[in-house]
């Protein structure tokens, strides 16, 4: 046997390494290097989306941060006004309070005046007539006497 069985074989390897040579250079190469651009692009891309991500998770974390922070001063606030309120209200009452204490013992003092009047009155009513009885009854003027 030979080891060479046809010369034919010769030219096809030949031919192979010569289309393999023109095809890496033309086709395999820049598909490759296409092939690479895209994978860098595709990879920063990841990197900008991841990037952009954390800073939105840290504006969303800063946003809930300022949120609570906002609600806690407005409690604050509601608390102080809430205060200065109750506060304002028992000074308001305890005015109040006052003003009618003050009218009570006013009219408490106007109630015993006109009732010390009504009984001086009562009294010398009460006289006048007992001495106008006693005046009929005896028959005769009966004179008071003065006090001394």
């Amino acid at each position: 046997m030979e080891i060479f069985p046809n010369w034919t074989t010769i030219p096809i390897v030949f031919f192979l390494i010569l289309l393999t040579f023109i095809l890496n250079r033309t086709f395999f190469r820049p598909l490759g290097k296409k092939l690479e651009d895209r994978e860098k692009l595709i990879g920063g891309a990841r990197v900008e989306a991841e990037q952009i991500r954390r800073a939105s998770q840290e504006r969303v974390l800063e946003f809930d941060r300022k949120l609570r922070e906002a609600r806690r001063e407005a409690d604050q606030q509601l608390a102080q006004v809430k205060n200065a309120a109750l506060g304002e209200k028992a000074g308001i009452v305890s005015a109040q309070r006052k003003d009618t204490e003050k009218m009570l013992s006013d009219a408490r003092a106007e109630i015993k005046t006109k009732t010390d009047e009504a009984r001086r009155t009562l009294e010398l009513q009460a006289q006048l007539f007992a001495f106008q009885i006693a005046s009929r009854i005896l028959k005769r003027p009966v004179q008071r006497k003065r006090p001394v």
